[in-house]
């Protein structure tokens, strides 16, 4: 009764009829075996980072900043949208000295604000959704396949593959679980758009739920806007497709679900726009993510063996939405890339994320349709494909995870206990003001402590970020001095200097003329600016633990003076 379920041939009937007259399994019956066994594997994999991070803790008497992911600018960039929702909400820019607008609003970064509003670390509010997401992502990868594929062993398959997928060259976004390193909006995004095209062809075939699929692009398209570019386009694909072999169908009843589904979807996405155009923090980040050094090739040549597989499915003619919407997907996120690419978007590589899904279930189909039944062994030489396409490059890519987040590489995820004694006075002192540090401390200060910072993560930042950068790197390791050491501190807006343990010790005595206080953590030091005079006590402030707390230092407002 759908619009794309077409007559078939009788020749076709016994490879397609399951799709048209076989009611899928239901995707809330209990798991399997072999599906207890891929959760479980997922859900491992994705600790890895969190494992990686907490041994470097241990081994080297690091503290850990909470942070998951091998790239911890990203997830610095998360919680100073949380700490700042915790406060007022709408999240601003925090990289930068002065006050911008509060205009970002994002549901998880909301919630976890939220649990941090109520005295949760925000690194641990942040970091409780991956389970939210894992589990979210799985089991709408199973019920998209439970869908699409007809039977346990090729669903088995499909599951694997569209999980585990990779290769030499495999981009991080084209693997499921780099995702869950640290990247759970997208994740919970790509599983709400599973659920919306899982939710959308249950209602064209029965009409139950026709809210379902709105309302998850929506949230979808929030959370992360590349998969809700991805939904219009599958769905709109999908439907054309569909008036195409079938126009007796163009009611205006039959098209009342396409529209609310993309206009729902699209809502986001018209936020967003505004938000790049209104807010000069977004536009200059959408700019900075915008180019990139990973060509179309670079991106397709991994994912060679599954669209070689997958180019077979093509010769058959698909039965249902969800088998013509699996095709359209692909070229969707082409179609995403491209918009990224051309000023329209940022950051291209997101276009990629969730691709191991179509291809994973086309592939099965494509395999699966070959005259190989009189090929002895055919089942150990399917779950021998499947595993040279999962294993190696699943280890490959978890290889090369501790290499990133190595404390020789100064990234914000392992701090010194000096540092991290020196971030907790900076969120407990009651005196309003941004920091300046290094970019090492400088793009971990909004999310550690709530301050504005004048160094950090250069795509939200004003323009001139390098020269900034530049000079203060010179007035931290000595190289500025005098009078024009102080007139740049001055000039920057902020309240305090916070000096790492790779800083210069002379730093004292060049800024001694505007110090108000100097409060020394072991190695690192906090220089309070201004008229000199009493401030509170070290002692006040419970600044002594070696670790990051569960919950949260006092809330204050960390603007500037």
């Amino acid at each position: 009764m759908g619009l794309l379920v077409d007559r078939v041939p009788p020749a076709a009937a016994p490879q397609q009829a399951w799709s048209v007259t076989r009611r899928p399994a239901s995707a809330g019956s209990g798991l399997d075996g072999f599906e207890l066994l891929a959760l479980a594997a997922f859900a491992a994999v994705s600790m890895w980072v969190v494992f990686l991070d907490l041994r470097q803790d241990a081994l080297r008497g690091l503290v850990w900043t909470g942070i998951d992911g091998e790239f911890p600018v990203d997830q610095m960039q998360y919680l100073a949208w949380v700490q700042d929702a915790s406060r007022h909400l709408l999240a601003s820019d925090l990289f930068w000295p002065r006050s911008s607008a509060g205009d970002y609003l994002q549901p998880m970064v909301a919630l976890s604000g939220g649990l941090a509003a109520l005295g949760v670390a925000p690194w641990l509010a942040l970091l409780v959704w991956k389970p939210v997401a894992v589990g979210a992502m799985f089991y709408a990868l199973r019920a998209f396949y439970r869908r699409v594929l007809p039977g346990a062993p090729q669903r088995r398959a499909g599951l694997a593959l569209g999980l585990f997928a990779a290769t030499w060259g495999t981009l991080g976004d084209e693997w499921i679980p780099f995702v869950s390193w640290g990247y759970l909006y997208g994740l919970v995004a790509l599983a709400a758009v599973l659920g919306a095209l899982v939710a959308y062809d249950r209602t064209r075939r029965d009409g139950r739920g026709a809210w379902w699929a709105p309302a998850l692009g929506w949230l979808g398209s929030w959370l992360h806007p590349w998969q809700g570019e991805l939904l219009i386009l599958v769905v709109v694909g999908a439907e054309l497709l569909g008036l195409r072999r079938s126009p007796t169908h163009r009611s205006g009843r039959r098209l009342a679900l396409p529209a609310a589904t993309v206009c729902a979807t699209a809502l986001p996405l018209a936020y967003y726009a505004i938000l790049q155009y209104s807010d000069p923090a977004w536009g200059r980040g959408d700019v900075a993510t915008r180019h990139h050094a990973w060509s179309l090739g670079s991106a397709v040549w991994p994912l060679a063996p599954l669209l070689i597989a997958a180019a077979l499915a093509y010769r058959r003619r698909p039965a249902g939405f969800l088998a013509v919407a699996t095709r359209v997907w692909p070229l969707a996120t082409l179609a995403v890339w491209a918009l990224s690419t051309s000023g329209l978007g940022a950051t291209p590589l997101h276009a990629w994320l969730g691709i191991t899904i179509p291809l994973g279930a086309l592939a099965v189909e494509g395999i699966a349709g070959l005259r190989w039944s009189h090929v002895p062994g055919r089942r150990a030489l399917a779950v021998l494909a499947v595993a040279s396409v999962t294993v190696p490059g699943s280890i490959h890519l978890m290889s090369a995870a501790p290499a990133y987040v190595n404390s020789a590489n100064h990234g914000q995820n392992l701090i010194t206990s000096s540092e991290n004694r020196a971030f907790r006075y900076l969120a407990l002192a009651p005196q309003a003001g941004a920091v300046l540090s290094s970019y090492y401390l400088g793009d971990a200060v909004p999310g550690e402590t709530g301050r504005r910072t004048y160094v950090g993560d250069y795509r939200w930042s004003v323009a001139g970020y390098s020269a900034r950068e530049r000079t203060t790197l010179r007035l931290l390791d000595g190289r500025l001095t005098g009078g024009r050491a102080r007139a740049f501190v001055l000039s920057t807006a902020a309240r305090f200097v916070l000096a790492g343990c790779t800083s210069t010790t002379g730093l004292s005595q060049t800024l001694q003329a505007i110090t108000r206080a100097k409060h020394r953590f072991g190695c690192a030091s906090v220089y309070e600016i201004g008229a000199r005079g009493r401030t509170a006590r070290i002692a006040d402030l419970d600044v002594t633990s070696g670790r990051s707390p569960m919950f949260r230092f006092r809330d204050r407002d960390r603007g500037t003076a």
